[in-house]
């Protein structure tokens, strides 16, 4: 039997429970389920939460909004929420936010981890009530973490991953493959929106589409398309400030 969440369980709703209101919640974990996502036709390119504010932005119908930047660059979305429902109802779509998740020796505790989780899940949920189009974002961990990471979501449909900060070194890239083909076993997508660099090692049968990173396309901007090569070194150096995202 299938329970949806209707609680409010604070003065003037302080845990922002309303975002969850109708959500049918993740046995384990406790977070809202995302749907599969069914698209009629794919966004032409992919931009990020900052980005989608700006005047040179032309074509929004057709163009998707990411969260793969900094978590101080879309804290504002979790602050409030409403205040940006129809700016997101203008673009084509929207991944779910991607707050960020830090595992291993150095990562947050556990506790901060299942919270960003949760604050992604949420938000998505909410955007999906107020008739914004959302693709599942899935972070792909360290293999520690699959449980967490892979947790609340439909099978099927398209999904988006990010490889920032994960393209740099050859454990990280071998890491990121593994968990890639775990997420696909689990979640079983029938496309996949890649955003950022595609590992040279990852090797799988479903549907990839690739679109540039922030960094890819201020990189190929400065460089020009002539010297990729140096542009692609000076993406990979600025990841070690991304690395402590686990997607």
């Amino acid at each position: 039997m299938i329970v949806l969440y209707n609680g409010c369980h604070t003065s003037f709703d302080v845990m922002k429970e309303y975002m969850i209101y109708g959500a049918e919640l993740d046995e384990k974990y406790q977070i809202p389920i995302v749907p599969a996502c069914s698209l009629d036709y794919l966004p032409e390119d992919s931009i990020d939460f900052g980005e989608s504010f700006s005047q040179k932005i032309k074509g929004h119908r057709k163009l998707n909004v990411n969260f793969y930047i900094d978590d101080s660059k879309f804290q504002r979305l979790w602050n409030n929420p409403d205040k940006y429902l129809e700016h997101l109802k203008c673009f084509h779509s929207v991944c779910m936010p991607d707050f960020s998740i830090a595992t291993g020796d150095c990562g947050m505790p556990f506790a901060l981890n299942l919270y960003n989780v949760y604050r992604n899940h949420a938000l998505a949920h909410y955007m999906l009530l107020n008739g914004i189009r959302v693709i599942p974002s899935v972070g792909i961990p360290d293999k520690d973490n699959y449980d967490l990471c892979f947790a609340g979501y439909s099978k099927g449909g398209v999904i988006a991953v990010c490889t920032n900060g994960r393209v740099r070194a050859k454990a990280a890239r071998i890491e990121f493959c593994e968990g890639f083909k775990v997420m696909i076993d689990m979640l079983q997508p029938h496309t996949v929106l890649i955003v950022g660099k595609i590992p040279d090692e990852l090797n799988t049968d479903v549907k990839i589409v690739n679109y540039k990173s922030r960094n890819q396309k201020v990189n190929e901007e400065f460089y020009g398309n002539k010297n990729n090569e140096i542009a692609e070194k000076a993406e990979t150096d600025r990841e070690p400030e991304e690395e402590k995202r686990a997607n």
